[in-house]
């Protein structure tokens, strides 16, 4: 500014750590997604739409009849028209203007909307056209977990834990890697770019019978190639706060779960010489880490842990804070934050409430905008919205893909970001005529 083999039983555990590791109002003009014959999504990711509002008071038993009477309401019919679709809700004097670039989990593509909802350019590029005679079947090729949109209209695309490719504007192939890319990227002015990678093996110091997943930090070329990789469980090992991680592997063999990378811009430099630029700021889900990382050392030099729980999507702040969104799964309660990285303080930016809650189990994603607001993405119930420092809903956007006989399912959105261009790319041509575009352009 992402046929089933004969093979050995050892080699079908690698397999199943790599491939099948995850993540975790008005018409606005997009296209519905597919509803499937028997009821249920057959690919891509979803969720079951949240109708219910839990009272404090209730049991456990009490909230699961209050489900299930909520169920016995899909069965006996709900029209597509009950449910939120597009944008709902935008208060055009207090939003941030710009484009939207929407990565919905119903298939691999990305959409570039304004701020009614309206789609101007769809990026889209099936796995099997990417990557043909790729082995295994797995369901994260269907959708694309991150992308990143270049100023010519480029795009990346991470297929999670499978491979990264860039296509053009015109969703041409540029060029696939089959690294095993996962979560995120960061593209650097040279065409060269930082991706997270992951690779399934025998660490014994750490399984003496099990292969274990383990995260890297590679640099692929301008043509995809990989010319360096740093080990994110090497660094912090080699450094002052692998105390902070219990060695646990978990099941599936996941180590650290390591789910965003952002390279800093050495903004925080004369306060902490750790954030200097070129330096990475990541986050582990499974230790509830964010940590600096220094390419040239490969070790950390910065770490912290607090209340946030599985978080994801750490960011520095223009304020010398740190953004991040708290999924706490164990609250079903999630939450932004603002992380003073010198105290460890945390500052709540946003939570949900009991008539309007928030909560994203896993993914997610915050970003704060140039007029003080935060951009929130709520993944597993495919909505975003923007929201003032008080708090207050300006901008509320809902995946418009649903599935289901009574589209009970949303995709899962897996990110929507703001872009600061307020008049039309250069690229972007006649966007009454985009694809996804219905033929009167709303």
């Amino acid at each position: 500014m992402l046929p089933l083999l004969r093979l050995p039983t050892r080699a079908l555990a690698l397999a199943a750590l790599v491939l099948g590791a995850g993540c975790g109002g008005e018409d606005s003009g997009v296209p519905q997604g597919p509803v499937p014959e028997r009821g249920g999504p057959d690919e891509g990711r979803w969720h079951t739409y949240r109708t219910h509002r839990f009272d404090d008071g209730l049991t456990d038993e009490q909230r699961a009849e209050i489900e299930a009477l909520e169920a016995m309401g899909y069965a006996s019919g709900k029209h597509s028209t009950d449910v939120p679709r597009g944008v709902m809700l935008h208060i055009e004097d207090r939003a941030e203007p710009g484009w939207n670039l929407v990565n919905s989990a119903h298939a691999a593509q990305a959409q570039l909307i304004d701020m009614r909802g309206v789609v101007q350019h769809t990026w889209a590029m099936p796995f099997v056209e990417a990557f043909p005679n790729f082995p295994g079947e797995h369901n994260h090729r269907s959708f694309w977990r991150r992308t990143h949109l270049f100023e010519n209209g480029d795009l990346l695309a991470i297929f999670e834990g499978l491979g990264i490719i860039k296509i053009d504007k015109d969703s041409n192939l540029l060029w696939a890697s089959r690294v095993r890319a996962h979560h995120d990227a960061a593209p650097l002015s040279d065409g060269s770019t930082w991706v997270l990678t992951r690779e399934a093996h025998m660490v014994p110091r750490l399984h003496k019978r099990k292969p274990v997943l383990e995260d890297f930090i590679s640099l692929l070329d301008s043509e995809g190639k990989e010319t360096r990789r740093i080990s994110v469980l090497e660094a912090l090992e080699a450094s002052d706060y692998h105390d902070l991680w219990s060695g646990k592997v978990w099941r599936g063999g996941d180590l650290l779960h390591t789910n965003s990378l952002e390279l800093l811009d050495g903004s925080l430099e004369a306060t902490n010489p750790a954030f200097k630029a070129g330096n990475f700021l990541i986050s582990m889900r499974l230790p509830n880490m964010i940590a600096v990382l220094d390419p040239e050392q490969e070790k950390f030099v910065w770490a912290s842990t607090g209340t946030y729980r599985t978080q994801h999507d750490p960011t520095v702040l223009p304020n010398g804070r740190i953004l991040l969104f708290d999924n706490n799964p164990g609250r079903e309660a999630s939450a932004i934050l603002e992380i003073d990285p010198a105290s460890g303080a945390e500052t709540v930016v946003y939570r949900g409430t009991k008539e309007d809650p928030f909560y994203s189990e896993t993914c997610g994603l915050s970003q704060r905008l140039p007029n003080g607001n935060t951009l929130i993405t709520e993944s597993d119930y495919g909505r975003a919205l923007e929201v003032t420092p008080e708090g207050e809903k300006v901008w509320e956007f809902y995946s418009p893909y649903s599935a289901g006989d009574n589209n009970e399912y949303i995709a899962t959105l897996m990110e929507l970001v703001r872009l600061p261009q307020v008049e039309l790319p250069d690229w972007l041509k006649n966007p009454s005529e985009a694809p996804g575009a219905d033929a009167e352009g709303r």
